[in-house]
C-alpha cells in the first residue's frame, strides 16, 4: 500500500513545469497508473476469496488515489442500488449501512450517462446543485465534495458502479483512468463471488436443513465445557465417550494434535478457544475457519469448522460443525486459475509481460518470465532463467544499455523506475519497449530481486511519430493558408481597385469634357466594361464561397443540351469577334439531347472554360467546342465536353494549382482584366457537385484541351415543351402600371427612370409595409406588375408578398410580383417562390431582361 501511495505522490509532484515537463509528466502518470493497477491486481489475487480480493483492491485503490472512501454499488432485484463493499480512510465515517436499497431515481442521471459509455466526474459538488438536486442532497449528506464513478458491465449488462470519494481535485483524470482500468477485474471478481455464493447456497444453506453435509455437528456449553453431539461420523472419530470426557477444550486440543497439519495447528487452537469464539459470536453471530488435515483413509484434505450463536447465548452456548470443503476449495482454486488466466490474457492483449530478475551475489543474473513475457522476448517456455536474462540483456540496443542499467540502480535506490528503449527482437527486428519495476523486499538471499513489466509499445511509438508528422503537416497547411489569405487579400485589393479606379478616372474625364461627345461615348463604354468586370468579380467570389460548403445542387429541371450549347456560343461570340478569335461549335451527334438536371450549372461550367480559352488565346487563334455522348446506362447518359484552344497553354508546375482559387500562371494577366483566377476553381467545384470529372491536357505555347465528363439524367418524355410564347414577345411594357418597392433611393431612381422611359406608369414605395398599404388602397386591377425588393426595413419583401397574396381581393393571387434582389443563391430564389413571387431577378438589374419578364407575365395574365 505504501508503494502505491508513493507512486501516486510521484505522479502528483510531476504536474508542474513547462511544456516538455508536462509531456514527461503525462507519460509518467500513465506509467505509474499501469504499475499501481498491476500491483493492486497482484495483491488482490493473493486473497483466498473474491470478497477479500475486492476489499483488498478497494483499499489499494483508495490509498493510491488519496481518497476518503472507495466503494462498490450493485443493482438489486428491485432495481435499487446496494452498497456491497466499502473501504474508508482513517477518521472517515462508514456509509455502507446507510446506503442499502437506494431508490433508482437517486442515481438515474448517472445511469443515463453510463448507458452512452460515459463515466461520472464531479469536481465540485455545487456544480450539480441545480441539475441533479436529488443526488446533490445524497452526496452532501455524506460530506462528499468530489468524486469519480465508473460503470460496471457484465458483458452488455450494466450491473452497478464503483468509485472513489473526495480524491484530490488535480488527480481526477488520473483516478478516472485507474478506475476504468480496474473495472474488468472488479466485474470478474463479482462474477466469481456470485458463483461461490451459488455453490455455497446449494451445498450448505441452513445448518439444520443441510446437516447431512456436515461431518459432525455439536453444541458446546462453554461455562461447563460439556458437548452435546447432534451428528458424528467415522471420518472425524469424535465419539463423545472418548473425546469429550474431559470437556470441550481438551477434546479440541486432542483433535488438532492428531488431525490438523502442523502449519495450521496454532491458528486453529487460537480461534477455537472459548474467549475468542464468544467474542466473535457476540458481534458476528457466526464465523468459520478453514484448515487442512493430515493424510487419512477417507481422502479428507480441506475442512472448515463453523461456529453459530444459539438462543442460549446468555448461557455461553454455541453450535460448531465440521465440514468437508474439498470441492469448494478445488472450485475456488479453479476460479483463481481462471482469474490468473484472464489477467494473463489481458496482459497479452496489452503486450505486457511480467518478469522477476534475481541479482544474487556470486551467481549469474536470473530472469523468470511469465507466458506473455516469453512471447514478447521470442524465447521458448523451456529456457533457463540465466539464459533468459542473457538473451534479454544482449538484445538491448547498445546505445541504451547504460540507460537501462541506470534505471535498475534507480529501482534499488528509490523503489521505482521506468525506461523506454529499443530492443532487437529475433523475428520482428527493432521494437520499442517500456520497462519498469520495483524491488522485492521479501528477497532473503544476498543481493537484490526486482519485479516488473515489459511492454511492447512499438505501435504507440509509430503512432506518435505519425501524429508528430501530421502535426507538422498541419502546421505547414496553416502556414500555407495564412499565406494564401494574405495573397487573397492582395489580389482582391488589386482586382477591386483596378476597375474602381478606371470608373472614377472615366467619370473625371467626363466631367472635364462636357462638349466632347466622342470622348464621352468612349468613357461611358469603358465605365461599362469596368463595371461589368467588377460585377463578374463579385459574382465569382460569391460563387466560390457558396460552393465551398460542398452542398449538392438539388435542381432537376428539363432542358435541351443543344439549347445550352447554342446559348453559350451566342453569349461569347461577340467577345470572340472583338478579340479576333474563331469560336467554332463542331456538330454534335447526340442520341439524347433532352435531359433533366441543373442547366444553370452546366452553362456556368461551359462558359467559364470557353471564356478562359478566349482570354488566354493568341490573336487570330481558334477555340473548338465539341460534345459527345459516350454511353447510356438506364436513365443516365455520360457526356464528354471538349474545349480546345490554340492559346498560350499551361506550364507543368502551374497545372497542379489550376483549380485553386485566385491562382494565375501569369500575374500580369490581372492588369488587362483577363481574370482573377476563379473560373477553373468554380468549374471544378460545379463538376464535383454534378458527380463528374475534369481533365486538362496542355503544353506551353501550343494550346490546351479541357475535357469534362458529366453523368446527366435523360428526359424520358416524348417531347419537350414548345418554345414559350413569351420568348417571342417583344420587350414592350408601354402602358403598364407598375408598383416599384425599393428602399434604396438611388436604385429606385434608376429603375423608375428606365420604366418611365419605356412608357410605364410607376408608383413607388420605400418598404414592404408601404407597398402593402399602396396595394390595399388601390382598386383591384390597378397594377399590372409589382417589382419587389427583398431586404427592406419595417417589412421585408417576402413578408409583404405573403400579405398581398392573402388579401381578399380579385387580383391578390394573380398580379405578377417580381423579386429584385442582390441575394442570388438558389435558396434565395426558392424562398422568393415560396413567398408567392413569380420571378426572381438579380441586382444589378438587367433592364432588358426585366422588360422581357414583365412582358411575359403581362401576356400570361391577359390569357
Amino acid at each position: 500500500m505504501d508503494y502505491s501511495r508513493k507512486i501516486y505522490e510521484q505522479a502528483d509532484s510531476g504536474t508542474s513545469g513547462g511544456g516538455s515537463c508536462e509531456q514527461h509528466s503525462g507519460m509518467r502518470n500513465v506509467q505509474n497508473l499501469e504499475a499501481v493497477i498491476n500491483e493492486g491486481l497482484r495483491v488482490a489475487l493473493l486473497e483466498e476469496t473474491p470478497d477479500q480480493s475486492l476489499e483488498v483492491l478497494l483499499e489499494h485503490l483508495g490509498k493510491a488515489l488519496a481518497g476518503e472512501r472507495t466503494y462498490i454499488f450493485e443493482q438489486n432485484e428491485s432495481g435499487c442500488d446496494d452498497n456491497t463493499y466499502e473501504w474508508v480512510a482513517d477518521g472517515v465515517e462508514p456509509e455502507k449501512e446507510n446506503l442499502q436499497n437506494v431508490p433508482p431515481e437517486v442515481c438515474a442521471s448517472w445511469y443515463r450517462k453510463f448507458s452512452i459509455g460515459r463515466h461520472i466526474v464531479i469536481e465540485c459538488l455545487e456544480d450539480i446543485r441545480e441539475t441533479d438536486p436529488l443526488q446533490y442532497e445524497n452526496l452532501k449528506r455524506q460530506n462528499i465534495h468530489s468524486l469519480v464513478v465508473v460503470p460496471l458491465y457484465n458483458g452488455q449488462n450494466l450491473i452497478g458502479f464503483y468509485g472513489v470519494d473526495n480524491p484530490p481535485a488535480k488527480s481526477l483524470e488520473y483516478a478516472s483512468n485507474m478506475l476504468q482500468t480496474a473495472a474488468y477485474f472488479i466485474v470478474s471478481s463479482l462474477k466469481r463471488r456470485n458463483l461461490v455464493r451459488e455453490l455455497q447456497k446449494r451445498n450448505y444453506n441452513v445448518l439444520h436443513a443441510l446437516s447431512v453435509d456436515y461431518l459432525g455437528i455439536y453444541q458446546v456449553n462453554f461455562n461447563t465445557g460439556q458437548c452435546e453431539i447432534y451428528r458424528d461420523s467415522e471420518q472425524m472419530s469424535m465419539d463423545g465417550a472418548i473425546h469429550f470426557a474431559d470437556g470441550y477444550q481438551a477434546a479440541m486440543e486432542l483433535y488438532i494434535f492428531h488431525n490438523v497439519v502442523p502449519r495450521d495447528q496454532e491458528r486453529l487452537r487460537a480461534v477455537t478457544k472459548k474467549d475468542y469464539v464468544l467474542a466473535q459470536l457476540r458481534t458476528r453471530k457466526k464465523f468459520y475457519v478453514r484448515y487442512q488435515v493430515k493424510d487419512n483413509p477417507w481422502g479428507l484434505k480441506h475442512l472448515e469448522i463453523h461456529f453459530y450463536a444459539t438462543e442460549k447465548a446468555e448461557e455461553n452456548c454455541a453450535i460448531f460443525a465440521l465440514r468437508d470443503v474439498n470441492a469448494v476449495v478445488e472450485q475456488e482454486e479453479k476460479y483463481k486459475l481462471e482469474a490468473r488466466k484472464s489477467l494473463e490474457d489481458i496482459l497479452e492483449g496489452a503486450k505486457t509481460g511480467i518478469w522477476t530478475i534475481e541479482l544474487e551475489e556470486g551467481c549469474l543474473p536470473r530472469m523468470y518470465a511469465d507466458r506473455t513475457m516469453r512471447l514478447l522476448l521470442g524465447v521458448s517456455d523451456e529456457i533457463e532463467p540465466e539464459a533468459c536474462y542473457r538473451f534479454w540483456f544482449e538484445n538491448i540496443e547498445p546505445d541504451y544499455v547504460e540507460m537501462v542499467q541506470d534505471s535498475v540502480r534507480e529501482i534499488l535506490e528509490t523503489g521505482r523506475s521506468e525506461v523506454i528503449y529499443p530492443w532487437n527482437h529475433p523475428k520482428l527486428g527493432k521494437i520499442y519497449v517500456r520497462c519498469g519495476g520495483v524491488p522485492d523486499r521479501t528477497f532473503k538471499k544476498q543481493g537484490a530481486c526486482l519485479n516488473g513489466y515489459h511492454q511492447d509499445i512499438t505501435e504507440t511509438m509509430m503512432t506518435r511519430k505519425k501524429q508528430e508528422q501530421s502535426i507538422m503537416e498541419l502546421l505547414e497547411k496553416v502556414r500555407r493558408a495564412n499565406s494564401a489569405k494574405s495573397e487573397f487579400l492582395s489580389h482582391m485589393s488589386h482586382d477591386l481597385r483596378t476597375p474602381i479606379n478606371g470608373i472614377l478616372g472615366m467619370l473625371a474625364i467626363l466631367e472635364k469634357s462636357p462638349d466632347d461627345l466622342e470622348r464621352q461615348k468612349s468613357c461611358r463604354k469603358k465605365i461599362r466594361v469596368s463595371t461589368e468586370h467588377l460585377l463578374s468579380l463579385v459574382n465569382d467570389v460569391l460563387q466560390v464561397s457558396r460552393l465551398e460548403t460542398g452542398r449538392p445542387a438539388a435542381v432537376e429541371d428539363p432542358f435541351d443540351l443543344h439549347d445550352i450549347l447554342e446559348d453559350c456560343i451566342t453569349i461569347l461570340s461577340p467577345q470572340a469577334e472583338e478579340a479576333g478569335i474563331r469560336l467554332i461549335m463542331e456538330k454534335a451527334s447526340l442520341q439524347h439531347s433532352r435531359l433533366i438536371g441543373n442547366p444553370l450549372y452546366l452553362k456556368q461550367i461551359l462558359m467559364n472554360v470557353i471564356d478562359n480559352a478566349l482570354k488566354y488565346n493568341r490573336p487570330h487563334g481558334s477555340v473548338f467546342v465539341r460534345v459527345k455522348e459516350n454511353d447510356c446506362q438506364g436513365e443516365i447518359a455520360n457526356y464528354r465536353f471538349e474545349i480546345e484552344d490554340t492559346g498560350i497553354g499551361i506550364g507543368k508546375d502551374f497545372k497542379k494549382h489550376i483549380f485553386e482559387p485566385f491562382t494565375q500562371e501569369h500575374q500580369d494577366a490581372r492588369t488587362n482584366y483577363n481574370g482573377v483566377g476563379l473560373g477553373m476553381s468554380i468549374v471544378k467545384k460545379l463538376v464535383d457537385q454534378m458527380k463528374g470529372a475534369v481533365e486538362i491536357d496542355s503544353q506551353p505555347g501550343t494550346g490546351s484541351m479541357v475535357q469534362i465528363t458529366l453523368p446527366i439524367q435523360i428526359n424520358e418524355a416524348e417531347s419537350i415543351q414548345p418554345v414559350a410564347v413569351e420568348q417571342k414577345l417583344q420587350s414592350n411594357i408601354a402602358g403598364m402600371r407598375v408598383l416599384l418597392v425599393e428602399d434604396n433611393e438611388l436604385n429606385c431612381e434608376i429603375v423608375e427612370f428606365m420604366l418611365k422611359e419605356a412608357g410605364a406608369e410607376v408608383v413607388t414605395a420605400n418598404d414592404g409595409k408601404a407597398a402593402v398599404d399602396a396595394f390595399t388602397a388601390s382598386p383591384p386591377g390597378t397594377f399590372d406588375c409589382v417589382l419587389m425588393d427583398l431586404m427592406m426595413p419595417v417589412m421585408s419583401g417576402y413578408e409583404a408578398t405573403r400579405v398581398m397574396r392573402a388579401l381578399d381581393r380579385s387580383d391578390a393571387g394573380s398580379v405578377p410580383i417580381i423579386a429584385l434582389s442582390a441575394n442570388t443563391f438558389e435558396e434565395d430564389i426558392a424562398l422568393a417562390k415560396d413567398a408567392g413571387m413569380d420571378e426572381h431577378l438579380a441586382k444589378p438589374v438587367d433592364i432588358g431582361k426585366m422588360f422581357k419578364v414583365m412582358s411575359r407575365l403581362r401576356y400570361r395574365q391577359e390569357q
